[in-house]
């Protein structure tokens, strides 16, 4: 079946994207619906958990997250059946966040509603423009965009570059 196909039949029936009340995950301060293709899906309705493969992508407002893999784990429904709101999303591989302001490049990535943190680790960069910051861990707070670099297993390193002023 193909990947647009799944989204759809999800989407109609409401299956794990808590289409019944908004959407509590976010990979977008600004919130919103949530939209998830690959190339496979596989549905564990036991520990409510979605693993998509492939090619997969996380769309939400103006912000993207890629990824080789991407497993989805979800609450428990009301009354404990069913899929409730998004607890964890976890990318491994050629994981890629863009933002109209910034993308971000690691190893894996792993989003948690409790803390609305975004925690990318392994061999991160940041780019801004022309700026670019390598690291290894980098946490993102994704309804306040606050950024923290940390060496983790390195250093933190910048390349800035200032706005140019017109000559006076």
């Amino acid at each position: 079946m193909k990947t647009h196909k799944v989204v759809a039949v999800l989407a109609a029936v409401g299956l794990g994207f808590g289409l019944s009340g908004a959407v509590q995950a976010q990979v977008s301060g600004q919130g919103g619906p949530v939209m998830v293709g690959g190339d496979a899906m596989h549905l564990e309705e036991n520990t409510h958990t979605q693993v998509w493969n492939g090619r997969v992508e996380v769309k939400q407002d103006d912000a993207r997250l890629r990824a080789d893999n991407i497993r989805i784990t979800f609450a428990p429904g009301e009354g404990g059946s069913g899929f409730g709101p998004v607890q964890v999303i976890e990318a491994t591989g050629n994981v890629y966040y863009v933002t109209i302001e910034n993308t971000i490049k690691s190893d894996q990535a792993v989003y948690t509603k409790t803390s609305d943190n975004l925690i990318f680790t392994g061999q991160v960069i940041l780019t801004q423009k022309q700026n670019v910051m390598t690291g290894s861990r980098l946490v993102y707070q994704v309804t306040n965009k606050v950024t923290n670099f940390d060496n983790g297993n390195g250093r933190v390193k910048a390349i800035i570059y200032p706005d140019k002023k017109p000559a006076q």
